[in-house]
């Protein structure tokens, strides 16, 4: 009777497939190329690329939001499996970011005044800047979601949630980077990091509630 019953109740039952870390790789690799494309086909490259490869912008500006995408995929890998911690060398891509978005302040100070920097926050195209970047993360994350962290089974699920956030945040930021021309450090800090971290935020709202087990 007791047999019986236990095969009844795992008849049903499907084994789940391990994760595995190239799938995620490519399916967000995808990703960045299909936003990328989509950003290029529809708003175009910017308009001062040949200015903007001599100065470096064209280079610093995505890389800076590539390296903290690689960081925080490395990390997630780290943390999506129940017997996962965070190894401390995935975590320097993500400071190789921050040192390059500090460098660039250090580079643009000796050009350009305080005021100078500050008066690029009052640009009439941040509100599409952000717009895009909220966007296409937002669309990117949810697509991850369906492909990968909603299989997971993480001791940390609330930062599992806010590296979904930062990771889909930084490709569409690095993606929109190729069409904008606006290099100004401060306008980089605050109008592509302010959708970055409310996607951050917002993953780690999701997570807390959706990827604790």
């Amino acid at each position: 009777m007791t047999d019986r019953l236990i095969e009844q109740l795992v008849n049903d039952l499907q084994p789940k497939k391990p994760l595995v870390d190239l799938k995620l790789w490519m399916h967000c690799t995808a990703c960045l190329a299909m936003v990328s494309v989509a950003i290029l086909m529809f708003m175009g490259l910017r308009g001062d690329y040949l200015s903007a490869m001599q100065n470096g912008a064209l280079f610093w500006k995505p890389g800076i939001f590539l390296m903290a995408w690689i960081g925080s995929l490395l990390l997630i890998t780290d943390i999506s499996r129940p017997n996962g911690g965070l190894r401390k060398e995935h975590t320097i891509p993500l400071m190789a970011a921050g040192t390059l978005l500090i460098w660039q302040f250090i580079v643009q100070s000796r050009q350009l005044s305080l005021t100078d920097m500050t008066h690029s926050l009052s640009d009439g195209s941040a509100l599409y800047c952000l717009s895009v970047i909220m966007g296409g993360g937002a669309i990117a994350m949810m697509m991850a979601w369906k492909y990968w962290f909603s299989k997971t089974a993480s001791r940390y699920p609330t930062l599992l949630g806010a590296l979904a956030g930062l990771s889909a945040g930084c490709l569409a930021a690095a993606a929109y980077a190729l069409h904008c021309d606006h290099d100004v450090a401060l306008y980089v800090s605050v109008y592509y990091g302010a959708p970055v971290l409310l996607l951050s935020l917002a993953g780690a709202i999701l997570g807390r509630k959706f990827l604790r087990w």
